[in-house]
Order: structure tokens, then C-alpha cells, then sequence
């Protein structure tokens, strides 16, 4: 039985560390780095491993006895959300005092048994208020605003009472300052964060995400609430030798040989991104079980690039489609940089400029340097260079 390709070739979740490729060093400095009552900022583009990264510095953590907790903000809707989903994860340390909050959640404060009812009893009069918010689903939207303080507060009161250092991460962070404002003003917001997070002198914060130039304004300026509260940490770029050496070490738990050249050519079409590398290796490892080798060359892994295009071809369309909307010349300068050649010079330089903000805060493109911009995604950069911009 060959093994399955999107097991060895995962694309579509966080990678446990065991799994990941040359994110060795950046799990350990970020693990150490908490550990040591500091605070991260980690941000950059979505789909290149920063999720991962963190769960893995948290799983190291956790072994080493630290108690960690998570909420991703893509899944926390709004303020009363937050604030139940920050108490749950922070309890979830006190794997007693979890178990009963989660029947009661399911099941109601009746289905508990006498002694699960006193602990949660005990537990508020040791933790406070927000520990219910964990415990009645709902309670938090009476009043969100209080809520969410009693929640940013919980993981302070957990970790002094149990001597032990609290590492609490926000995924996707930028969400608090999106548009839509789903936790109320965002400046607001942040300053009630940020006078809450400066005494809690017992928990560490990591704070990750992928929209890289707001997660810069919500930290860098002098005006910000989050000014200078922790430093920015970038993953290392994972070095051409490492891929090589991790993708090799994935096909041959197939049994599978993978020759140089095809290793190369499979490197460079990932162009370092770990998605698309990750993609591409996945669907050259599916070619080979379709056509029953287990040699991998050249036209394997062109016909697995391909495949790996055709497939996400839905997602970019869309992609396509929102950029026609962000600006009517979007497409065209989308096009040109993906090509590879600077923006179009016969549009006003201000419209340019404009039109290569958007398409960076939508997170499509970023800048590398003065007047040098890229496609992120080199799969998409393969797909818009083919369009023409003007149909």
C-alpha cells in the first residue's frame, strides 16, 4: 500500500513540528523567547508557516511544563466570543477543572456531579468571574465589554495561582483592526489590551499575523496602544538544502527515489513559499501512485506542478476576481509584477502607487524593495502572469 500523498504532503492545516521543514531553529528561539517573559509579534503572509511555527513553540512549552493557551481570531466573531473563547482555552490548563467545565457546557450545571459542582464553585472564588464565562456559554454577550476584561485578565490570575508561567497566543491578530470592527473600536480595544496585558507580569504573549503591514500599525507607532510592547520576530527563510533534504526524506518514507535535478526543479517551482512547495510535492507524489512508480523525475514533477495549478485554479480565480474589484487597472499591474517586470510607468504614479497598496493589503503582493514588488504566492504569480488583463 502506497502511503497517502496529503499525509505526507499536508497543505491545508498546521503542522506539528515533527512535520515541518526547517522550522527548527525559529520554534526553539520563539519558545526560548517566551519562556523568558518576553513578547512576539509574528506576521507575514498567510500559508507560509507561522501558525505552525507557533502551535510548535507552544507544543515545546507544554512539555517543558509552561501552560499555554490559544484563540484564533478568523473563528471568534465578535467581543462576547473572544472573551468565552480566551477563558475556555486558559482553563483548559487545569485538565480537572476543563473536564467539568465541558460537561457543564454540553450538558448544563445539573449534569455535573457533586464534586465537579463544588470544584467549578471553588474555582470561581480562586479565579473570579471569568471563569464562568467559560462555564455559561452565552453569559459573555450580556455584557462583552466587561467580559472580554474579565477573560484578558483570567490568564493572570490562572498562572499566579499555580506558579507557573501562561503563554497566550493570538492567531491572526489583525483582525482587531479590521474593517468590520468585530470587538468594538479598535483603538479602544487595543488600549483596554494593552492596560491589562502590562501588568500581567506572569503570562507571556505571541501574537501572530498575516496581514504583515497592519500588524506593523498596530505595533510600531508611537500613537498605537500596542507601542513597543514586544518585538517583532520573522521566520527565516527556509534555505534550498533543507527543503531538498526534508522533501527527499517525505518520498522516501514511500519508498519513493527522487533524483537531483527533479529535486531541484520541485525546489525552485516552490520558489520557498511552503504551501506551494508543499502542493507541488503533494500532487508529483500522486502522479506516481496514479502511474504506479516510485521513481521521481523531471516529468513527474512537472506533470505534479500542473496538477498542483489545475487544482487550486477555483481559489485563484477568485483571487482574480477580487483584484478586478480592488482597482479597474488591479489586473494589469497584478499581471506585470507576477511577469516579473516593474508596474506599468504609463499609469500615474499615484494611481500605481494605490493600486500596489491594495493589492498588498489584500495580500497578494509584497514589497521587497524600493520600486521591486512580488506575487507571493508563486503559484498564482504562474497564474496571473498567463492572463490577459484586459479581457
Amino acid at each position: 500500500m502506497r502511503q497517502a500523498s496529503g499525509e505526507l504532503f499536508p497543505t491545508d492545516s498546521p503542522l506539528p513540528a515533527s512535520e515541518m521543514i526547517g522550522r527548527r531553529d525559529d520554534v526553539r528561539e520563539v519558545a526560548t523567547r517566551l519562556a523568558a517573559g518576553t513578547h512576539l509579534i509574528v506576521a507575514g503572509p498567510r500559508r507560509t508557516g507561522k501558525t505552525s511555527a507557533c502551535e510548535a513553540a507552544l507544543a515545546r512549552l507544554r512539555r517543558r511544563g509552561n501552560y499555554t493557551a490559544r484563540v484564533d481570531l478568523f473563528r471568534v466573531a465578535d467581543a462576547a466570543e473572544l472573551a468565552e473563547a480566551v477563558a475556555t482555552s486558559v482553563i483548559a490548563n487545569r485538565s480537572a477543572a476543563h473536564r467539568a467545565l465541558r460537561r457543564a457546557r454540553a450538558f448544563g450545571r445539573a449534569a455535573l456531579s457533586a464534586a465537579q459542582a463544588q470544584l467549578l464553585l471553588r474555582l470561581v472564588g480562586e479565579l473570579g468571574e471569568g471563569v464562568e464565562l467559560a462555564l455559561s456559554p452565552g453569559r459573555a454577550a450580556q455584557d462583552p465589554e466587561r467580559a472580554l476584561d474579565l477573560a484578558l485578565e483570567l490568564p493572570e490570575r490562572v498562572a499566579r495561582a499555580d506558579g507557573e508561567r501562561l503563554v497566550l497566543f493570538f492567531d491572526e491578530f489583525q483582525e482587531v483592526a479590521s474593517a468590520r470592527r468585530p470587538y468594538g473600536d479598535p483603538d479602544a480595544v487595543t488600549n483596554r489590551m494593552r492596560a491589562i496585558f502590562q501588568r500581567s507580569t506572569s503570562v507571556s504573549y505571541l501574537f501572530a499575523g498575516s496581514i504583515e503591514h497592519t500588524m506593523r500599525n498596530l505595533f510600531a507607532p508611537a500613537r498605537r496602544a500596542f507601542s513597543g510592547f514586544g518585538s517583532f520576530y520573522s521566520l527565516r527563510a527556509i534555505g534550498e538544502e533543507e527543503w531538498r533534504r526534508g522533501l527527499a526524506e517525505r518520498f522516501a518514507a514511500d519508498d519513493c527515489t527522487i533524483g537531483d535535478a527533479a529535486l531541484g526543479r520541485l525546489v525552485e517551482l516552490g520558489d520557498g513559499h511552503p504551501r506551494a512547495t508543499m502542493r507541488v510535492a503533494q500532487q508529483t507524489h500522486l502522479v506516481s501512485i496514479e502511474l504506479g512508480t516510485r521513481e521521481i523525475d523531471l516529468e513527474l514533477v512537472q506533470l505534479g506542478f500542473e496538477r498542483a495549478l489545475e487544482g487550486d485554479r477555483p481559489t485563484m480565480e477568485q483571487v482574480v476576481e477580487r483584484v478586478r474589484l480592488l482597482h479597474k487597472h488591479g489586473l494589469l499591474v497584478a499581471r506585470e509584477v507576477a511577469a516579473g517586470r516593474a508596474p506599468p510607468r504609463r499609469l500615474h504614479p499615484g494611481v500605481r502607487d494605490r493600486v500596489l497598496k491594495l493589492l498588498r493589503d489584500a495580500g497578494i503582493l509584497e514589497h521587497q524593495s524600493r520600486g521591486r514588488w512580488r506575487v507571493i504566492d508563486p503559484l498564482l504569480r504562474r497564474y496571473l502572469a498567463t492572463l490577459d488583463p484586459f479581457a
